[in-house]
């Protein structure tokens, strides 16, 4: 779908270059205010497609999440969410468009659609997967009061996927500035200068610098935390480290972006440029290190005939962990475009669309990685999560009717009813066999008895015969005697 879409967004707007009253397009506020949301939209479905590897490769995410069995979402459910977003967002953009061609009031689009995504994300209403829903906004909660909380997987999880959004958190502020100060509610093109303190200049750095910084903060404070539960400096304080490198990389990029027009005429005399090079260098090395051998377990010295990735591995070919390692080093150093950029200046005006490329790629880097850290995990529970070691299952057949498997699961002996039915059955089985003794000690008694009167009961029926037969033989001689007499008479 997206492929059928996004071509035909992209048409109608390449034809599109002014409205009726002759005014350009806000094409590049259009894009400020939706490329963030296509790349939330897109993450989901890219999850949804990790659910399905994950299930048909045998890696148990349901028990390696901690999610209740019965309440998280399936790689369909996953599919059906993105895509209807995905819809949204195609219809939101295609009402941008021929509402700016119209003169339209074009910016209520982007709102609206943001508004709507808050609206099913919030929804308190026990409806549109609200368990599931619920789940994610606890574990969201847990990562932004972090360190406050005990980190378990799925809060770490949830929090590596926000270090890949961080053009969300830069786009925030935009976002803000473009409603509260910015936008001409009733015209086509919006106002050109920035009113409020906190959209312009210093303050609009430093409010960009405060909110891209906040995912490595995330995950940094998590760190920290699972190094105070657990007392081990490796490998939680050296993974804070990690993520003390991005702060280190925001801040002398935004330095390099605040002193900027003082080097307009010559942007290569900038030393927070040379700065923010080695800073983003010395964090890209440290991630693709932690990336290949904390996270994914390559390089391991006992891979035997795996060369260069681990004992065991569980997706089917091996060439893809080779060409994720490769890919992985590549999208890591992307960033070296933006080097090229600064000494040719002419490309500066597609610092926006350059930005947004980069934010794709990212998202695709983690779906990657995804796959690999669950596996890991899977196998080694190399982040000491879970109290055992083996929690393999079986991988499940994608043509499996998911409807019903809930049908059966509601059934009175199903999984929604699991701890009833086992509480059950151990209670059948204990009656059974109490059942069971008491007819054996039954039986054993009777026998007993049986045999006993048999042995007892000997003499009686001997004395019983004998009497029986002095009796037959009393009556015979009577009977004699009464016909003797008879006769004589």
């Amino acid at each position: 779908m997206i492929c059928i879409l996004l071509p035909a967004v992209i048409a109608l707007g390449a034809n599109l270059h002014d409205s009726i009253s002759t005014k350009p397009l806000a094409w590049r506020q259009a894009l400020f205010l939706y490329r963030s949301t296509f790349l939330v939209v897109l993450h989901i479905i890219l999850v949804g497609i990790n659910v399905y590897g994950w299930s048909s490769s045998g890696v148990n995410h349901v028990l390696i999440f901690e999610i209740d069995p019965r309440n998280h979402l399936t790689y369909q459910q996953f599919l059906e969410i993105g895509t209807f977003l995905f819809v949204l967002w195609f219809l939101s953009f295609t009402g941008f468009i021929l509402s700016s061609y119209f003169d339209f009031h074009p910016f209520i689009q982007p709102l609206g659609f943001v508004t709507l995504i808050l609206l099913f994300l919030f929804n308190p209403t026990p409806t549109l997967y609200h368990q599931a829903r619920f789940w994610f906004l606890k574990i969201l909660g847990h990562i932004i009061c972090a360190p406050f909380y005990r980190v378990g997987f799925a809060d770490f999880w949830l929090g590596d996927q926000l270090t890949s959004l961080e053009l969300i958190f830069f786009d925030i502020e935009y976002f803000f500035c473009f409603y509260i100060y910015d936008v001409g509610w009733w015209s086509v093109s919006p106002t050109s200068t920035p009113q409020g303190f906190l959209c312009h200049g210093w303050p609009q750095v430093l409010l960009q610098t405060v909110l891209m910084i906040l995912p490595s903060w995330f995950r940094f404070a998590q760190c920290l935390r699972r190094y105070r539960d657990t007392k081990q400096k490796f490998p939680h304080l050296v993974n804070a480290g990690k993520y003390a490198s991005g702060f280190f990389v925001t801040g002398t990029n935004a330095a390099r972006r605040a002193t900027a027009l003082y080097y307009l005429n010559n942007p290569t005399s900038n030393p927070f440029l040379y700065i923010w090079i080695i800073a983003s260098f010395i964090g890209a090395t440290y991630k693709v290190i932690w990336d290949l051998k904390m996270d994914w377990g390559f390089f391991d010295k006992n891979a035997g005939e795996n060369k260069f990735l681990r004992d065991q591995i569980v997706y089917p070919s091996k060439f893809y962990y080779y060409a994720a390692i490769i890919q992985n080093i590549i999208f890591r150093y992307i960033w070296l475009i933006n080097v090229f950029m600064q000494f040719r200046t002419r490309f500066a005006e597609y610092s926006d669309i350059i930005g947004f490329i980069f934010g794709l790629i990212e998202v695709f880097r983690r779906f990657i990685w995804n796959y690999f850290r669950l596996e890991n995990e899977h196998l080694n529970n190399c982040g000491n999560f879970r109290a055992v070691r083996d929690i393999s299952i079986a991988p499940i057949s994608t043509t499996i009717d998911h409807g019903t498997l809930e049908d059966m699961m509601d059934k009175d002996r199903g999984i929604k009813n699991r701890r009833k039915a086992k509480r059950h059955d151990l209670i059948q089985k204990l009656n059974n066999e109490d059942i069971k003794s008491e007819m054996n000690d039954f039986e054993a008694t009777t026998d007993l008895s049986l045999r006993t009167l048999s042995t007892n009961s000997n003499p009686i029926t001997d004395e019983l015969n004998t009497t029986l037969a002095a009796a037959v033989s009393s009556q015979i001689i009577s009977h004699d005697d009464l016909t003797d007499h008879a006769v004589f008479l």
